[in-house]
């Protein structure tokens, strides 16, 4: 059930225990590049890390479900969350570059964060690489909705963080020193989430939109009916 993504996370989480404190930038360049062949290698002579790699997801998500069964049990239910963003040095670029704005060496071009606003006079630099999503657009956002079913897998209602980024991000040259110096970018919000109502189905998605929120932002919450978000302590 779980292929399309546990043997790259194996072979990810092995390499970071043979090559200790080093990003996946800096492993062999065929295995860094994920080139098939060096990434079959690589699994091939590194067994022992492998098969402890995959035992460990078997086992937490066996132990995840034996606590989600105990939830519904007594009528709890769970909402699970998927922030916009991964990280730089994480099985997701790794295993899918194209998806991202990256430099030839695997280094982002641009980086996400948020403006200049109220909280902080430069801005909050996140440093996460930012999608190309012109290429996700073009798979008809296949890793995205891979992404939400495994998140629905483990949770009854997902939050989606920094919805806004949906519909516009903002976009931060890299290498950058504070958020100041960015743009907005339009994301393909619309078709993104008809593309994953059309997969999924009427999933149970709760959508984070704190913040200054456009009319373009709620518009597409509206759309689509999903639940918003409020913080209780700015309520008065």
């Amino acid at each position: 059930k779980n292929r399309a993504w546990l043997e790259d996370w194996a072979v990810f989480s092995s390499a970071r225990t043979i090559f200790p404190d080093t990003p996946w930038w800096h492993w062999p360049a065929k295995l860094a590049r994920h080139d098939k062949d060096a990434v079959t290698g690589f699994a091939s002579k590194h067994p022992f890390e492998m098969a402890t790699a995959r035992y460990l997801q078997f086992r937490f998500f066996e132990q995840w479900e034996k606590l989600r069964a105990y939830a519904r049990k007594h009528g709890i239910r769970i909402i699970g969350d998927v922030p916009i963003y991964t990280a730089l040095d994480s099985a997701d670029v790794w295993a899918a570059p194209q998806l991202f704005k990256l430099r030839p060496d695997g280094r982002p071009r641009f980086v996400a964060g948020v403006p200049p606003d109220y909280f902080s006079k430069t801005g909050q630099l996140w440093g996460h690489p930012v999608y190309d999503w012109k290429k996700h657009k073009a798979s008809g956002f296949k890793w995205w909705i891979s992404r939400l079913r495994a998140a629905l897998a483990m949770a009854d209602v997902v939050r989606i963080d920094h919805f806004r980024g949906l519909e516009a991000y903002w976009e931060i040259p890299a290498p950058a020193k504070n958020a100041a110096k960015g743009r907005w970018v339009k994301a393909p919000g619309a078709d993104f989430l008809k593309a994953v109502y059309r997969a999924l189905g009427q999933a149970p998605f709760i959508a984070e939109d704190l913040g200054v929120i456009t009319p373009g932002v709620t518009a597409l919450k509206e759309r689509w009916k999903l639940p918003g978000m409020h913080v209780l302590q700015f309520a008065f």
